[in-house]
C-alpha cells in the first residue's frame, strides 16, 4: 500500500461533506476493490472470473496517477506505453462487431487468444501518437469502425450523480431558445427503472456510477454483475471457446462475479474524491473562460437534487462537436459527432497526461483548437486572444 496513496485517499474522505461513518467506510472499502486484481476462474479466491478476453486486471491499470486517468508516454524505442488506451467498436447506431462485441480486448487467460494486438508509435506531430489494432480474429465487419478511447480523469465525476436532471433539461431549452448554434440535448435512457438521464461515459451512455462501474467491469475485466451478467463479458457467439470458459460466478454474488456491493464500494470512494475546484475557489481567470464562450457548455456549477449547487464544469448535454470529432460510432439517438460534455475537473497536466475522448490531445491548448462543430465559436475566440490571454485561461484549466 503506497503511503501517498493512502494519504490521499484520506484527504478526500475528510473533505466530503457530511461524510458519515458508513460513507467514509464504504469509500475506503472501494479503494481497495479499485486496486484489487482478478484472477481466472476457477480458483480459490474469492475474486476470480477475470476474463476470458480482457484489457486489464483492476480499475488502477487504466485509471491511474493524480487524476485517475489513462496515460500514454513515449518509450525510447520509438513506440508508446500506454495504461487505459483501449478501442471501441461499433457503427453509426452503436450496434457491435459480430465476431468482437463492443472492444477490442487485447488480453486473454491461459488457452485463449487475444482479439487483437494494439501497436502504438509516437507520431509525426509533436506530442502526438499512432495506433493500429491488429486483428487476429478476422476483419470487422462492413461498416463497423474502430475508435481509440483513452480511460477519462475520475477525480471529481462523482458529483455529476447529484446534479438535478430537471436543471440540465432546463438549460437545454435555454440553449435552444438562444439560436446561435450551441444546442446540447440530453440523452434518456430508458429500462433503467424508467427513463433516467444519461450522465456519465463520453456519449452519457449510463444514468449513474453503479451502472458505469458494471459496464466497465464487462467490457475491460470480462467480470459480470447484476447489471451486465454475461459471465463472458464482451464475447460473442461468434467465439464459442470464449463463451464456454470457466467463470467465476457464484451464490454468494447472487449468480454474477462481482456483487452490488462490491460496485457500491467503488462507486463510494469515486464519490468521495473531489477536484480542486470542488474544495476551493477556482484560480483567476474565469472572466475569460466565461468571454470565451466555453461556460456555455462547460458550466461551473448545476443546480443539485435536493437544493444547493455543485461544480461539475459540464451541462451533461450532448453537443455536436463536429466532423473532427466525428469516429465514426454514434448510438441510439447519438450520432458518432455527438458528445457529452465532459467535465472540466481535475486537469493539472503531468508525465502521459492526455485530453480528449482518444487522447490525441497532448496539452489543453491542443484540446482546445481541436473542438468544431457547436464548439468552433469558443474555439476560435480562444485562438484569436493575445498570447498572454491564452496562458491565462490555460493556467484557469490546469487549477481546476
Amino acid at each position: 500500500m503506497r503511503m501517498a496513496a493512502v494519504l490521499a485517499l484520506l484527504a478526500a474522505v475528510a473533505a466530503a461533506p457530511a461524510a458519515g461513518g458508513e460513507y467514509v467506510a464504504g469509500s475506503f472499502l472501494g479503494w481497495r476493490e479499485f486496486r484489487r486484481p482478478w484472477v481466472p476462474a476457477p480458483e480459490f479466491n474469492t475474486w476470480d472470473g477475470l476474463g476470458p478476453l480482457f484489457n486489464a486486471r483492476n480499475c488502477e491499470n487504466c485509471h491511474f496517477g493524480p487524476a485517475l486517468a489513462g496515460r500514454l508516454l513515449a518509450a525510447p524505442d520509438g513506440g508508446v506505453v500506454a495504461r487505459g488506451l483501449v478501442v471501441r467498436l461499433g457503427d453509426t447506431e452503436g450496434a457491435p462487431d459480430p465476431v468482437y462485441g463492443r472492444q477490442l480486448q487485447t488480453f486473454a487467460v491461459a488457452r485463449m487468444q487475444p482479439e487483437a494486438r494494439l501497436v502504438l508509435r509516437q507520431g509525426e506531430a509533436t506530442g502526438g501518437f499512432a495506433w493500429e489494432a491488429r486483428l487476429l480474429q478476422g476483419p470487422l465487419a462492413p461498416g463497423v469502425a474502430a475508435v481509440a478511447r483513452l480511460a477519462p480523469a475520475l477525480v471529481g465525476r462523482g458529483a455529476l450523480a447529484r446534479v438535478d436532471a430537471a436543471a440540465v433539461e432546463a438549460l437545454a431549452a435555454a440553449q435552444a431558445a438562444r439560436g446561435d448554434g450551441v444546442a446540447g440535448v440530453p440523452r434518456w435512457i430508458e429500462g433503467y427503472d424508467g427513463r433516467r438521464l444519461g450522465r456519465f461515459g463520453a456519449r452519457a451512455d449510463q444514468p449513474d456510477l453503479d451502472h458505469q462501474i458494471a459496464w466497465a467491469f464487462a467490457l475491460d475485466l470480462g467480470v459480470s454483475s447484476r447489471i451486465v451478467p454475461q459471465t463472458a463479458g464482451d464475447c460473442t457467439d461468434a467465439q464459442p471457446a470464449c463463451l464456454a470458459a470457466p467463470h467465476g460466478a457464484d451464490g454468494y454474488r447472487s449468480g454474477a462475479e462481482v456483487d452490488d456491493a462490491e460496485i457500491a464500494y467503488i462507486a463510494a470512494y469515486l464519490e468521495a474524491l473531489r477536484a480542486p475546484a470542488q474544495l476551493r475557489a477556482p484560480p483567476p481567470g474565469g472572466e475569460l473562460f466565461a468571454a470565451t464562450g466555453c461556460a456555455t457548455c462547460h458550466v461551473p456549477r448545476m443546480p443539485a437534487e435536493g437544493g444547493g449547487m455543485v461544480t461539475v464544469y459540464s451541462d451533461l448535454l450532448l453537443h455536436d462537436m463536429g466532423p473532427g470529432l466525428d469516429g465514426g460510432i454514434g448510438a441510439p439517438g447519438v450520432t458518432p459527432s455527438q458528445w457529452r460534455t465532459t467535465p472540466l475537473l481535475a486537469l493539472a497536466p503531468h508525465p502521459g497526461r492526455r485530453y480528449l475522448h482518444d487522447g490525441r490531445a497532448a496539452t489543453l491548448d491542443a484540446a482546445i483548437r481541436a473542438h468544431g462543430g457547436e464548439a468552433a465559436a469558443a474555439a476560435a475566440s480562444y485562438a484569436g486572444m493575445p498570447e498572454a490571454g491564452r496562458a491565462t485561461l490555460i493556467a484557469f484549466l490546469e487549477g481546476l
